[in-house]
């Protein structure tokens, strides 16, 4: 499977019945309709913090997870918070179907292409503004809401402190620069700290070890000069 950043509109549709009809009918339409369809198995979507972000999510319907709850996955939820959701379902199966605000719309199996794509145009004006690249940061494993204060590592909840917090938004938004303590202390504590260095240390040791291994070790030491970030 092959992930990329098409200048068409990357669309994630989350199946296993992509051979089955009316689905397999469906990508073929979207396809044609210039939208750039990547199929993810209902094995794999625990891992979708470690793809680019899509433009629109697809779910069937016909999911385990879905006949048991009638809800969107949590795991895509939490990987793609600000990204428009929409259900596909066969008719039969939309009794099972919950309404709630994760869910942007809907789309009844089979469908013709014109409702198809005014579907989803209308899904992507909808969310447009929720949707700023300034409120989401995600590097490797690790996405960061600055609005709400939230950190994800595959897809994992972080909780950290106020300070933890915006010490790692300062190094993932001025990535692979090198700063030394004092100017760490500057540019994150401004006047609330008047104590030492030390501090510094503290907070990454910290961070480092809530974070896990493959995204903490991304907070490099530089030796005799201070940390970096990537």
């Amino acid at each position: 499977m092959t992930w990329s950043g098409a200048h068409t509109t990357d669309l994630v549709l989350v199946t296993e019945r992509e051979r089955q009809e009316p689905i397999s009918t469906l990508i073929e339409q979207l396809r044609r309709q210039g939208y750039h369809v990547h199929i993810m198995p209902r094995v794999a979507y625990q891992y979708v913090s470690r793809v680019p972000m899509p433009q629109v999510v697809m779910v069937d319907a016909g999911l385990r997870e879905f006949q048991s709850t009638g809800s969107v996955p949590s795991g895509i939820l939490g990987a793609w918070e600000f990204v428009p959701v929409i259900i596909i379902a066969r008719a039969e199966e939309m009794p099972r179907v919950r309404f709630g605000g994760a869910m942007h719309d809907f789309i009844t199996l089979p469908t013709n292409p014109i409702e198809l794509d005014t579907r989803l145009r209308f899904a992507l004006w909808k969310t447009q503004g929720a949707r700023s690249p300034r409120d989401q940061v995600q590097v490797e494993g690790l996405r960061m809401n600055m609005s709400t204060y939230e950190v994800w590592v595959d897809n994992r909840r972080v909780d950290l402190t106020y300070k933890e917090f915006e010490l790692l938004k300062f190094f993932v938004t001025n990535r692979r620069r090198v700063f030394s303590r004092p100017e760490l202390l500057e540019q994150v504590w401004e006047s609330d700290y008047y104590g030492g260095t030390r501090t510094v240390d503290v907070h990454i040791r910290r961070l480092r070890a809530k974070l896990g291994a493959r995204v903490g070790n991304m907070i490099q030491t530089v030796r005799n000069v201070g940390y970096r970030f990537g």
